[in-house]
């Protein structure tokens, strides 16, 4: 038997925060085309049921057509069971509209929901702020099948009232889980609960944001002969990738885009890239992000600069510099504004004072 994890979907996500008009409308639709062609995926490769761990959605309010889609999606593959759990961003709203609930659809409730194939048992509950303390308590597994929870949250050793998004790890140890199917983190990771049984998120199925960097897919489940196994399946159409450039031994913006054009060679233009300076560069280093980032994304579907290097200022150079440039420089170091504070006034005024705007 195969069984598929996957989480934090976030369909109908406008993705307007880094991508253009366009571009965002197109990256909306991969994201729902990509969701399409992995229940396809699990219709080809006889998968019996498809875990959503929550956030399915972006928000509460869904559009018409992403529904529509979503539920014709149900429907044509209705040999796949679709056991969903909502979340922190889609909540209930999506059920709630629903005039007609497909019979492969699984909904997870606020109490533990059991959901039985042959020798597999899997258990969802919906984390509220009345039951997050004590729903772990009300897990009844039995030892002799192999079990899959799912929740949705922030794994955690300790409990927290105040948030219902904690899942308390260490009271889910001896609850004969084989295998906990989370969501709510978007980058794919695992490890033990106890000697029986894993915890996994299996991360989003496409990187949205700049911090979603990576491969993203979604886990596949083996059952076979009383046991389980799990495997990570990339399955992104497009992958956000970081690349870091240290700038401290750069005099010229030249030898800086040189570097990154270098590192990013054999990155296809496909993708979508997160360029993070780093170091602490010189004070003649004229830096030119914004044109830079102009030519990068002619080129790839979206280029992002991310700016973290700080400015190397060593004070003794101007101790003795008797030029307007030293004297404004000496004030600047010696005031009370914080690091960042004299940076940003130090290179506005050496700009002011070599013409620049």
């Amino acid at each position: 038997m195969k069984i598929i994890h996957c989480a934090d979907l976030h369909l109908d996500s406008k993705m307007e925060t880094n991508l253009n008009g366009i571009k965002a409308q197109e990256r909306k639709k991969e994201i729902l085309l990509t969701f399409e062609s992995m229940v396809e995926y699990a219709f080809n490769n006889n998968v019996t049921a498809i875990i959503i761990a929550g956030d399915m959605f972006d928000t509460a309010r869904v559009s018409n057509q992403t529904k529509n889609r979503v539920i014709n999606i149900f429907k044509k593959f209705n040999t796949i069971d679709f056991i969903y759990l909502s979340g922190n961003h889609d909540e209930d709203s999506f059920i709630l509209n629903l005039t007609e609930i497909p019979a492969n659809l699984k909904i997870i409730s606020e109490e533990w929901q059991y959901f039985n194939y042959q020798n597999v048992t899997i258990a969802g509950a919906k984390l509220t702020n009345l039951n997050n303390t004590i729903l772990h308590n009300t897990l009844n597994l039995n030892k002799d099948t192999i079990n899959i929870a799912v929740l949705h949250g922030q794994i955690s050793k300790y409990d927290n009232k105040d948030n219902t998004e904690i899942i308390n790890l260490t009271k889910l140890k001896n609850k004969n889980i084989d295998y906990l199917a989370l969501g709510h983190i978007h980058t794919y990771s695992k490890g033990q609960i106890d000697n029986r049984g894993i915890y996994c998120y299996s991360g989003c199925l496409e990187g949205r944001g700049n911090d979603e960097c990576g491969e993203k897919g979604f886990v596949l489940l083996n059952i076979e002969n009383g046991i389980i196994t799990d495997q990570f399946v990339p399955y992104a159409k497009r992958i956000i990738i970081e690349v870091k450039c240290d700038i401290s031994d750069k005099s010229d913006w030249a030898d800086v885009e040189k570097d990154i054009d270098s590192k990013i060679k054999t990155i296809s233009t496909d993708n979508l890239l997160r360029i993070v300076l780093t170091g602490k560069y010189k004070l003649e280093l004229q830096k030119s992000t914004d044109l830079y980032s102009t030519k990068l994304n002619s080129k790839y579907f979206f280029a992002n600069i991310k700016d973290e290097s700080t400015l190397k200022i060593d004070p003794k150079i101007y101790e003795n510099d008797i030029s307007l440039r030293g004297e404004f420089i000496r004030k600047v170091l010696v005031s009370n504004f914080t690091e960042q504070e004299k940076e940003n006034i130090i290179l506005c005024g050496i700009n002011a004072l070599s013409g620049e705007k």
